[in-house]
């Protein structure tokens, strides 16, 4: 497990760096355009902290920004949810400028406004909604943006999809080294970051079991829903965040199962 370890360690730092080069460049313009604005921004929180906190903010200050907040559950998969659809978008554009299906000028529209998407939605949303497992998603994602540019390569090296021999239908080699690298993506993600517990809100409390809302979890493999899960012999309360242990499945999403801990 150490050498895959570190081979994924390897992998994900090519990946990053690959959609992290994009990402900037995009980025830079920007960056030069809201000078002034950051600078008031910035001024601004220099503000904040002035102010006199309640002793309800004061004991809120430990925990994440995600709770802090409250963001509604809905909210918060449907912006998964985009981010998952703006990732397959650009594989998608990828592979139909890879076969010739679009024109150049079409990819590279169609590709930035994606990328500025993704880009968006990553920093300016999921890293507040989720921010212990930001880096999660950012690499997962980034790594998917790194994908589409690799079939576009692979499809202008014959050498490479030649290896599978499919002379007559030279294309599906092209296919195959994606699915190749979707899968690859997987099993790296999974070697990283995987976890075989997630947290989640008590809403309703039983004598041996208890409804908890969960949201989605990239790293634990868990979708958003309100589970019920054994109590464990844990004393908990309405609206308690706890840890919980999953019933773990490789080609499906995982499920709580019962309560491990208290946060």
């Amino acid at each position: 497990m150490g050498f895959f370890s570190s081979l994924g360690d390897i992998v994900i730092a090519i990946f990053r760096l690959l959609g992290t080069l994009v990402l900037e460049l995009v980025k830079l313009l920007e960056r030069i355009r809201s000078g002034n604005v950051k600078e008031k921004i910035s001024g601004i929180k220099l503000e904040i902290p002035r102010r006199t906190p309640t002793v309800k903010e004061k004991k809120s200050f430990k925990e994440p920004i995600s709770e802090t907040l409250h963001f509604d559950p809905g909210e918060k998969e449907n912006t998964v949810l985009k981010l998952q659809i703006s990732a397959a978008a650009f594989i998608i554009t990828s592979i139909l400028y890879a076969f010739n299906m679009i024109s150049l000028i079409i990819f590279l529209v169609v590709g930035i406004i994606l990328i500025l998407l993704i880009a968006y939605i990553l920093y300016y949303q999921i890293r507040i909604m989720y921010p212990d497992d930001f880096q999660a998603y950012r690499d997962f994602f980034l790594m998917y943006i790194a994908v589409g540019f690799l079939i576009i390569i692979v499809a202008n090296n014959p050498l490479i999809y030649s290896l599978f021999s499919f002379t007559l239908l030279p294309s599906l080699g092209v296919l195959i080294v994606a699915l190749i690298a979707v899968a690859a993506i997987f099993i790296i993600f999974r070697i990283r970051y995987y976890r075989d517990y997630t947290f989640g809100e008590v809403i309703e409390v039983g004598e041996n079991t208890s409804q908890v809302r969960v949201d989605y979890d990239i790293r634990a493999n868990v979708k958003p829903d309100i589970y019920i899960v054994e109590n464990n012999n844990f004393n908990v309360k309405e609206h308690e965040i706890v840890k919980l242990s999953i019933e773990s499945s490789l080609f499906r999403e995982s499920k709580p199962k019962k309560i491990i801990g208290k946060q």
